[in-house]
């Protein structure tokens, strides 16, 4: 796992993101990435998997239920388009929705990552969009400071 980690971090290092607040032991790796101070997501790497995972989630209060519900078929859509998927989370106090992707560890390299990553950031930055979501600078999506 550790040449794959390895060469993981290299191709990220590659494109110009930044791989930080690594956890992993020998079953799992988890890391966030960003790249000029915006934050775009975690990484995913099991031991026993045959692919890389990218994920992003975003949080609501319980009380925007309703927003989240009229526009489900909207976020369905837009994770189509890119080639991502999301989950749904409610518990007494907020709902969180969590958008991903995946690239098979046997096609990645610099463009098929480049070309996912782009998908991926893309996905997130039309979600944000929909609920008007915004960095400190006014750009779609949230930096590191946010989350």
């Amino acid at each position: 796992m550790k040449d794959l980690v390895n060469r993981v971090e290299a191709i990220f290092g590659e494109l110009g993101f930044k791989v930080y607040d690594v956890e992993s032991d020998e079953e799992i790796y988890e890391a966030s990435f960003s790249r000029d101070n915006h934050f775009y997501g975690y990484l995913f790497i099991e031991k026993d998997n045959n692919f890389l995972e990218l994920g992003y989630s975003y949080s609501f209060d319980i009380r925007d239920e309703e927003l989240l519900r009229k526009n489900i078929e909207e976020i369905m859509n837009i994770c189509y388009k890119y080639g991502s998927y999301f989950n749904v989370v409610k518990d007494e106090d907020e709902i969180s929705l969590s958008v991903f992707s995946k690239i098979y560890y046997s096609g990645l390299n610099v463009e098929s990552l480049e070309d996912t990553l782009d998908d991926f950031i893309s996905c997130n930055e039309e979600i944000s969009a929909v609920f008007d979501l915004h960095d400190e600078n006014g750009d779609e999506g949230l930096s590191s400071e946010e989350i």
